[in-house]
């Protein structure tokens, strides 16, 4: 899903760059937990939402813990998830992270 942030329709070049800090930072603290459902997940890919204050954060779930089991763990963990944003993306406003899990075999 991706957001239209200029008339051209295509997601601003900041807005981009949000979404590859935000990636960055999500992958190292993805490696930091100590939760074994967060240690399993794979970072996918982070999306723009309807503006940057807002991010679609996209995990495979290749050891199939399942749909319930991984959202219950990012939003577990989405207070540390969202602090490792702002420690690595320097904004006036840290997005809001929103997930989505991919079932094993990643289908998109």
């Amino acid at each position: 899903m991706r957001s239209s942030n200029d008339r051209g329709g295509r997601s601003s070049s900041k807005t981009l760059q949000l979404c590859a800090q935000v990636h960055d930072a999500l992958s190292y603290a993805l490696g930091t937990s100590s939760d074994p459902v967060l240690m399993d997940l794979m970072l996918d890919r982070v999306e723009p939402m309807q503006d940057d204050r807002q991010v679609l954060v996209v995990m495979q779930d290749p050891c199939g813990h399942g749909l319930v089991a991984a959202l219950t763990a990012l939003d577990r963990a989405r207070g540390f998830l969202r602090e490792a944003v702002a420690e690595t993306v320097h904004r006036r406003r840290v997005p809001q992270l929103s997930f989505t899990v991919l079932p094993a075999g990643g289908a998109r």
